[in-house]
């Protein structure tokens, strides 16, 4: 054995990451047989059982030369090379290390990223990863006996730099069975964006019929890609979609969606109106819908934004269901009452910031024209130390222009300074003294009823606030938990807002109707953190073996949370009504990084009756990933997540059930439970090639699930496609929907998670 120290050693097949060693100098550990160094060291000669190491990568061989001086090395009799991003077996391998190609005879090779498997009788590699084989295949299947699922052989395979495949003479496999004949043919390999078709999406819905969608991905630049298409259910619609996603610079980015769907082949279209409180129930034949999202910032310091969400009717969202088109941002508004467009622009000045804003609204309950539109909105705030004393001056400066179609609209300039003190009541007792004006100033477009078109309103609020904090450390020592803090904090506030006069003023929101306040509120918080051990997970020795989420386990996070607060109003007791408020309890819990708890409620204290709970249980699989594939959804670990959301009834239960103000006149209503609902959400792993999703909504005040949606996903043995099945069944609009979804990983996929 002989440890050899190359000066100028460069990396086999161009790795990227092992660049800077041309000019640093690598060592390399090589063993053999019998080990043979001629003219003075330049030239390396090893015989039998050759084993050459170079950081993470192994070469091995019956017989290597290498040159120093021409970085030229030759391998023959059962060459190999085992490397984290890539492999190779061969007969015999020429390399030049400095020019980064290399000539290899009945080769094969396999690149980590994109599980790309090529062979051939002679392969050529060039400078960067581009390849060029004669009489070879390529396939993404990674079988470990047997036929792959598919493959592509040709005469001559150039694979670019950019991933992509030019195929001359070819013929595409399934099962090793002749398919098609490609005399010249285009494939984009690569994960990474690539132009081209993506695989059709099918489907069936009880009310739109047979559902079919053809996508189309442009890779525009590196900057900059889209996606555009066709959508046509057989009893519905037909319709076209296009999203178009860039990125200008380090500081700009954009996204933008558009949909258009005709409703020529609706008949009926009144029978999938689930909800008949909606204001606005007309499906028109010609539908839309416009996404976009814009982050700009300047070299000045100006930020620019929006957030666009616009639809031709109020039911688009409920009844129309997309394949590509499912951002986050869209599946939250289905289950919204409006949706919101807004532009800004704003700057901060150190302590200050300011801001304006152009906000739209559409009401999905009740009629549009109703609806109040900030058109602008200036915010300026800020704050500021006085000298060299402990006083703050705070300031929030608003205005704002309502306009709407019908109702009262105007103006509207907040004005609210405050003087802030923090204190120290005793050495263990910090606390703080707040003092705000606030002057609210109205200029209404046109006289309503009872208001004046100018009106104004003064207010003062105080509040105080003292609390401390106490905590213990216990050393647990043990092998997972090293120590537990315990930490107990009271709190004591105070507000007191005088009366005031507003009923002769219009409401635009929150802003305008302020009730006095004389409160007191008592809260306690107990808080639970730990520190864990720093533990290393064990990885198997087998090389095939790769672990794939993180291996290391130990922090200092928070175990667990319980706080407890209470507010006496002051006024109502000299009055002699109810004083106390809900016993306001929020609870969570988090002894493990895969398991969390959380509970809130709240108890009127006269009766300790809940008046309102929400409850979360939530659950991962901690165990670590060993194995990569290229579905997204495999990737994900099991999950479990439950939750439980109760609203007893009040005054306002009625608006739970009907928003449209016009339509309220069910008394029994009155007398039913707001809010009485049940939330699962399951991922689970049957086995490696077998993934079940599972999430429903119950209404358990009803008695009746108001969505069910199941799944399950297929990855063949080879890991090389995928098939998805989904059945979904809402109530709201009712109906129920199946969907279909095949894929062939690295070739023409879409690389997107489908179970969300």
């Amino acid at each position: 054995m002989l440890a050899v120290f190359l000066s100028q050693a460069a990396p086999l097949l161009g790795q990227t990451r092992q660049q800077s060693a041309q000019k640093t100098g690598e060592e390399i550990n090589l063993t053999a047989d019998s080990l043979k160094v001629e003219e003075k060291g330049s030239r390396i000669e090893a015989k039998g059982n050759v084993e050459l190491k170079r950081q993470e990568m192994i070469l091995k061989a019956d017989e290597v030369r290498f040159n120093r001086e021409t970085q030229q090395a030759e391998a023959k009799g059962k060459v190999s090379v085992d490397d984290p991003l890539w492999k190779m077996k061969a007969e015999a391998a020429e390399f030049n290390l400095e020019q980064e190609t290399a000539t290899i005879d009945q080769g094969e090779i396999f690149l980590e990223t994109g599980h790309l498997s090529m062979s051939g009788k002679r392969l050529e590699k060039f400078s960067g990863q581009a390849y060029h084989i004669d009489e070879g295949f390529f396939t993404t299947c990674l079988c470990e006996s047997g036929p792959p699922t598919w493959k592509v052989s040709a005469d001559q395979i150039d694979l670019r730099r950019e991933g992509e495949a030019i195929i001359r003479g070819g013929t595409f496999y399934l099962m090793d069975v002749p398919v098609l004949y490609l005399p010249y043919a285009y494939f984009p390999l690569r994960t990474e964006r690539q132009t081209g078709f993506l695989f059709p999406k099918f489907g069936s819905s009880s009310r739109e019929g047979f559902k079919f969608e053809q996508p189309f991905f442009w890779a525009i630049s590196k900057s900059a890609d889209a996606t555009v298409g066709i959508d046509v259910e057989s009893r519905a619609r037909v319709g076209l979609f296009g999203e178009l996603r860039t990125i200008l610079s380090r500081d700009a980015r954009g996204e933008i969606a558009l949909s258009y769907f005709n409703e020529g082949l609706r008949k009926n279209e009144d029978r999938s109106i689930g909800d008949r409180t909606i204001a606005d129930q007309d499906i028109p034949k010609n539908r839309w819908s416009v996404f976009a999202t814009h982050r700009q910032s300047s070299p000045l310091g100006w930020k620019t934004y929006s957030d666009i969400a616009a639809f031709s009717d109020d039911l688009y969202l409920r009844d129309i269901d997309t394949f590509v088109l499912d951002s986050p941002r869209e599946r939250e508004l289905r289950s919204s009452r409006y949706a919101s467009s807004r532009f800004g622009v704003l700057r901060d000045f150190n302590d200050m910031r300011l801001q304006g804003e152009w906000a739209f609204y559409q009401d999905f309950i009740q009629p549009d024209k109703h609806t109040l539109q900030k058109t602008p909105q200036i915010l300026f705030r800020g704050r500021r130390v006085l000298g060299e004393t402990p006083l703050e001056f705070r300031w929030r400066a608003e205005g704002v222009n309502y306009l709407r179609k019908e109702g009262a609209d105007g103006l509207r300039l907040d004005l609210r300074p405050e003087m802030f003190l923090p204190f120290q009541l005793f050495p263990y007792f910090p606390g703080s003294f707040n003092l705000a004006l606030r002057e609210t100033a109205y200029h209404l477009y046109q006289d309503e009823g009872s208001f004046d078109r100018n009106r104004s309103r003064q207010l003062v609020e105080v509040r105080g606030n003292v609390g401390t904090s106490v905590g213990r450390v216990y050393d647990l020592g043990t092998s997972y938990l090293r120590r537990m803090k315990h930490v107990v904090e009271p709190e004591m506030s105070y507000l007191f807002i005088p009366s005031v006069r507003d009923r002769d003023i219009p409401i635009f929101d929150g802003t305008d109707r302020i009730n006095r306040r004389n409160l007191l509120t008592f809260a306690l918080t107990n808080r639970l953190w730990g520190k864990f051990a720093q533990e290393t997970i064990a990885v198997p020795e087998d090389r095939d073996v790769e672990l794939v989420s993180s291996a290391n386990v130990g922090d200092i996070r928070e175990m667990g949370r319980l706080r407890l607060a209470l507010s006496y109003d002051i006024d109502r007791e000299r009055k002699g009504g109810d004083s106390l408020s809900d016993l306001d309890m929020n609870f969570r819990l988090t002894p493990l990084d895969y398991l969390a708890l959380g509970f809130d409620t709240g108890l009127n204290p006269g009766p300790w009756q809940m008046s309102q709970a929400a409850a979360v249980f939530s659950l991962l699989d901690p165990r670590p990933l060993t194995h990569r594939v290229l579905d997204r959804d495999f990737m994900r670990p099991n999950q479990l997540d439950l939750s439980y959301r109760f609203i007893r009834r009040d005054s306002l239960a009625e608006l739970a059930d009907n928003a449209n103000l016009a339509t309220l006149s069910d008394e029994r209503l009155l007398r039913r439970n707001i809010v009485g609902a049940l939330g699962i959400n399951t991922l689970f792993h049957l086995t490696d090639r077998v993934l079940l999703l599972y999430n429903t909504t119950y209404n358990a005040r009803d008695g009746q699930f108001t969505s069910n949606r199941g799944g399950i996903k297929l990855l063949s043995q080879c890991e090389c496609w995928t098939l998805s099945f989904t059945l979904k069944r809402s109530t709201n609009p009712d109906k129920t929907s199946f969907q279909f979804s095949f894929d062939l990983l690295g070739l023409s996929s879409q690389n997107k998670e489908l179970f969300k």
